[in-house]
């Protein structure tokens, strides 16, 4: 019997996980920023989702502008503009 792995774009619900909101890690800013930088960068990567929200360009327009044209060179203090538009 074949064993059925998980893929991309599969139709099952995703699974929601729960947040540990208590937990004063939380609220460490350093880490919350490296968690965005992390996922800023995947979505630099791929940017297939530009027209989905306004985040998304907003998030590559800081990109763009940047020195690098990395998401390293993009003012953690301009994080919050791209999760505003979220």
């Amino acid at each position: 019997m074949a064993t059925e792995t998980k893929r991309e774009g599969n139709l099952e619900a995703p699974t929601r996980h729960p947040i540990d909101w208590k937990n004063p890690e939380y609220y460490d800013e350093e880490k919350l920023n490296a968690e965005l930088e992390r996922v800023f960068d995947i979505c630099h990567g791929c940017r297939r989702c530009l027209s989905l929200c306004h985040s998304f360009p907003t998030l590559f327009d800081l990109i763009d502008d940047s020195e690098t044209m990395e998401v390293d060179g993009v003012a953690k203090e301009d994080y919050v503009k791209v999760v505003d538009e979220c």
